[in-house]
């Protein structure tokens, strides 16, 4: 992996490219980034046409080592990695140690390894085991085993146990990425760690540093929530301060990710103390709540959440209400809801409609005017509304095209903004539109 930043902008924010990827090493991707959160390898709710319909076939993919840490066997038996057994050969791969999507259990590492959730159960994951799987998934980068369980909860007692526990696995996968021919290909990753302690995090970061000339490429901010919702719920300065700590004591020619549900203001506050790259859990779990993003993601954007005659929808409320006619489908959703942390007090953001609103009966328009994306062009929301009543299996899917596209333009204009210097315009943007509810 190559990384190069082109630009700074001068109100935050920085343009870069990655090139030289084991998979694509003739193609050139722009920064900041999200790359698709992963499933078991597919997309959620889209087949391969149905994503490459929304999304470039090159874009990046994060896929998480928990949905593949039970066929380490069948993988290397296969020998083409995981993009190609996933059937997205086109695209290059991160591995993630835990799923940014799905809420992660909290007080299950030790010294044995990292607790990894799989379809089957929890797996303990040492840095040797670690290791043969990504050997076996061959990645383009991937993230150093790590304990990141922390989040603003965290005493100073559990913030020291992981800084001990990831720093012997760092080693471990230094070690390890050194000795492996086959991981030679791969970038790595270091966790930045710290919990919501600043001066943990830059003194944290000031360690890593001194482990640079070993092979590491690249920085994962981590440790400031537990995936899942737990990520959109935290405010928008909290992350930014925390990720600077982190940031600051890192020299700059490095690439930063940060996977997590991150809402649209927190992804640009990231941006702006420079962070690189991102994934789509927040789309996603704006889907799985079956919601439709709306926020302006550009300076031109017309979305907005309320028209001239028309009342704010329901998921402006602080708890979107269940109808009766459908509470037998609710309860069947709950055990999941709560696996996501998609508690029912909680489904909510103001950067979204919620289909499951019956004031959607009758508009026969689409999720979001001016919208391009295939969902917007050729169904209402009505009908959509209609298919989230019924629980008919395409809702997820319109809505996953919808979000995926509006998340697709939202770093577009990014990338836009940085360049043209107009990356606070666009932030003043998205911020007024949901101040103004």
């Amino acid at each position: 992996m190559k990384f190069t930043v082109e630009h700074i902008g001068k109100a935050g924010g920085r343009i870069g490219t990655i090139s030289s990827l084991r998979s694509q090493p003739n193609i050139i991707h722009e920064t900041p980034l999200f790359l698709v959160t992963t499933l078991g390898g597919s997309a959620p709710h889209l087949t391969q046409d149905n994503l490459h319909l929304v999304i470039q076939k090159e874009l990046p993919i994060c896929v998480p080592a928990q949905h593949f840490c039970d066929h380490v066997k069948t993988l290397t038996s296969f020998k083409k990695g995981v993009a190609h057994f996933a059937a997205l050969k086109s695209h290059s791969v991160c591995v993630s140690v835990q799923d940014p999507s799905k809420a992660t259990p909290s007080g299950y590492n030790d010294k044995k390894g990292i607790s990894l959730w799989t379809y089957s159960g929890r797996q303990i994951l040492s840095a040797e085991r670690y290791l043969m799987l990504m050997e076996a998934m061959q990645p383009d980068w991937y993230e150093s085993l790590n304990d990141a369980d922390t989040d603003r909860d965290s005493s100073k007692k559990r913030i020291a146990k992981s800084f001990a526990l990831s720093s012997a696995l760092l080693d471990q996968c230094i070690e390890g990425h050194k000795n492996s021919s086959e991981l030679q290909k791969a970038a790595l990753f270091a966790p930045l760690l710290g919990g919501h302690s600043e001066s943990d995090r830059r003194r944290w970061s000031k360690e890593v540093t001194e482990r640079l000339s070993d092979g590491i490429q690249g920085f994962s901010l981590l440790g400031i929530h537990t995936n899942g919702l737990t990520a959109e719920n935290i405010e928008p300065q909290v992350a930014s301060s925390l990720a600077k700590s982190s940031l600051d004591p890192l020299p700059p020619e490095y690439p930063r990710q940060s996977f997590g549900a991150w809402n649209p203001l927190t992804v640009l506050g990231l941006i702006e103390v420079g962070m690189d790259l991102f994934d789509s859990s927040f789309p996603f779990l704006v889907t799985e709540r079956r919601g439709a993003l709306i926020f302006p993601n550009s300076p031109n954007s017309t979305s907005s959440k309320k028209t001239a005659n028309q009342k704010p929808l329901e998921h402006q409320d602080k708890k979107l209400k269940s109808e009766k006619n459908s509470a037998k489908v609710e309860d069947k959703k709950t055990k999941d809801d709560k696996e996501n942390g998609l508690e029912e007090e909680n489904v909510t953001s103001p950067f979204e409609i919620c289909l499951k609103d019956e004031r959607n009966f009758e508009l026969m328009e689409p999720l979001l005017e001016g919208c391009t994306c295939y969902t917007c062009k050729n169904f209402t929301r009505s009908y959509i509304h209609h298919l989230v009543k019924v629980n008919e299996m395409l809702a997820p899917v319109l809505l996953m095209i919808h979000n995926l596209h509006h998340w697709t333009a939202f770093f577009a204009s990014i990338r836009s903004a940085i360049k043209e210097d107009k990356l606070e315009e666009l932030k003043t943007i998205v911020k007024a539109s949901i101040e103004s509810l």
